[in-house]
């Protein structure tokens, strides 16, 4: 536990020992670009086509009109040549957030997350995120870290996206910790990554879901850092998407139910109309192969008896 005398929270957290990381669309660079001038200073994961999940120490102390009027999320991987600069309508900090070292040098502080409200729809498709009970049996599963922070300690690389395959250390109340002494290469998160989203692979759903939002970290970046738990907020989450999309369906607000394909998950609370087959009226004509052959059979054997007398 002395490690936690070095924790620190910074606006800069990045991926140590990663690797560049050209996919996962909906982790956004969280910034500004003034006059030309791009930077990076947080992370966030889009989990609706409106809504970043991101940590709330990433505002800082700023004022709420400020992070709206100049700040921007960046679609990019690296955000001197972003592809897409997004706006903001609305943010908003969970409401029992704690900073961390309020309680003395051992805290880790609570609740360090936020939701940034898109002014428009992104134009990529977002992730989902996870609200099932996350819990010691989750230790030792592979996750993938990602987000715009820097390489080291001492680095000054931001605002390029890196991504860094990590194990589950342990799991608190609060937190996934993940060790670097447990990672290849001493793989972590470090300063710029804050606010990124930690992914585990659903085998169930077949992709990537956050399980996770990057909160803290050692000052070296060397040691440890903690993310918060999706799962213990995942229903202020669901609160807020149903006030922005008018529903609490997050496979509704994520349109699976009307893009042609059947689409099974746990997360969905109905039945997609893609996966409905109609049962086929009572005495209606048919005309698939099984039934014509039916109806051949029978009429051969009706045959039979003529054909048996003509012999005769």
């Amino acid at each position: 536990m002395t490690l936690l005398l070095l924790l620190q929270q910074s606006l800069a957290l990045p991926i140590v020992n990663g690797n560049i990381e050209e996919g996962f669309p909906t982790v956004l660079a969280l910034g500004a670009d003034f006059n030309g001038n791009t930077f990076s200073a947080c992370t966030g994961n889009l989990i609706t086509p409106r809504i970043i999940l991101t940590a709330a120490h990433c505002g800082g102390n700023l004022p709420l009109e400020l992070v709206i009027s100049a700040g921007s999320a960046f679609v990019a991987t690296d955000v001197q040549d972003y592809e897409y600069a997004l706006g903001f309508e609305d943010y908003t900090i969970h409401p029992e957030y704690r900073e961390l070292g309020t309680n003395g040098p051992y805290d880790t502080g609570e609740y360090d997350v936020s939701l940034l409200l898109l002014a428009e729809e992104a134009p990529i498709a977002p992730t989902l995120f996870r609200s099932s009970l996350i819990s010691e049996e989750d230790e030792g599963i592979p996750l993938k870290a990602v987000g715009f922070g820097i390489t080291s300690s001492n680095a000054n690389d931001s605002g390029i996206k890196r991504s860094a395959d990590v194990i589950l250390s342990s799991v608190t109340s609060m937190f996934v910790e993940v060790d670097n002494n447990d990672n290849e290469d001493s793989a972590n998160i470090c300063s710029g990554d804050s606010g990124g989203p930690t992914f585990y692979f659903d085998e169930e759903r077949e992709q990537y879901v956050q399980l996770a939002v990057h909160s803290w970290g050692d000052q070296t970046c060397l040691m440890q850092s903690g993310s918060t738990r999706t799962d213990i907020i995942s229903e202020w989450i669901y609160d807020y998407i149903e006030e922005v999309h008018g529903t609490r369906d997050i496979c509704e607000v994520h349109g699976y139910y009307n893009d042609g394909e059947c689409t099974i998950l746990p997360d969905c609370l109905q039945e997609d109309p893609e996966c409905i087959v109609e049962e086929e009226v009572k005495g209606a004509c048919s005309n698939t192969p099984i039934d014509m052959l039916v109806m051949w059979f029978i009429g051969a054997l009706a045959l039979l008896p003529f054909q048996k007398k003509q012999k005769t």
